[in-house]
């Protein structure tokens, strides 16, 4: 995979151990439990293309109130609000079910408002409340799988949050890490001496030779910083 065919994160320390970040037009989940960063990860990832690239960002928010995000997310520097008034940063809000509607439909919502402002980097945050709508295994894969075709054809890089506890030790695989081109897992682990610290792994990505080993990250006034010289687990 050449250079120019990557997207640069944004997350100091990360593109060191993905070979110079994801690969272009790719379907990267990360995945993490409550507290663990996924959502600062997703924003910054936006912020690197719409401050730093010229890029326009969407993000698709499933539960989160458009006020409230932006308020959180300024305390990092990113003033979401301003970008949005400059026509290059587009907060969505849809239901699960609306969601589900446009994938059965094959509706072509989304990707009109992509093509309208030409976003090249998406946030699904997160996939966890998409799910939660099937009662069956074989229903919520057939909806899953449809989904990420539909995210492929946007043509965008796009991450997708999950919302799940990880171990270090065990990874269950599943139809959306099957599905994804790449998955990023976030930990949030608790010491002996009852201190909590937070941990990033590359699992997986396709086309690239990446490192293979938890590595300490922290997050900071600035965002998320990783620490690819420093493993923990």
């Amino acid at each position: 995979m050449n250079k120019e065919e990557r997207i640069t994160t944004g997350i100091k320390g990360l593109d060191k151990l993905t070979d110079g970040g994801f690969e272009k037009n790719s379907a990267v989940l990360v995945q993490g439990g409550g507290g663990s960063g996924k959502s600062i990860f997703a924003t910054q990832f936006l912020a690197e293309g719409i401050l730093h690239n010229n890029e326009t960002g969407i993000y698709i928010s499933f539960e989160e109130v458009k006020e409230r995000f932006y308020k959180h997310m300024l305390v990092f520097g990113w003033d979401l609000k301003k970008v949005e008034e400059q026509g290059r940063f587009i907060f969505l809000k849809y239901s699960p079910e609306r969601i589900a509607k446009i994938v059965k439909e094959r509706s072509k919502e989304i990707e009109n408002s992509i093509k309208e402002v030409e976003a090249k980097r998406i946030v699904i945050d997160s996939l966890s409340a998409y799910t939660s709508l099937f009662e069956s295994e074989s229903e919520k894969r057939k909806m899953l799988v449809a989904l990420f075709d539909m995210i492929k054809e946007w043509d965008c890089t796009t991450v997708v949050v999950a919302e799940e506890d990880n171990h270090p030790d065990q990874y269950n695989s599943s139809v959306m890490g099957f599905m994804a081109d790449a998955i990023i897992l976030f930990y949030n682990e608790r010491e002996p001496k009852g201190l909590r610290f937070r941990a990033v792994e590359v699992f997986k990505m396709r086309g690239t030779k990446h490192e293979s080993k938890i590595c300490s990250m922290k997050i900071t006034e600035h965002g998320i910083e990783v620490y690819p010289d420093t493993i923990v687990l």
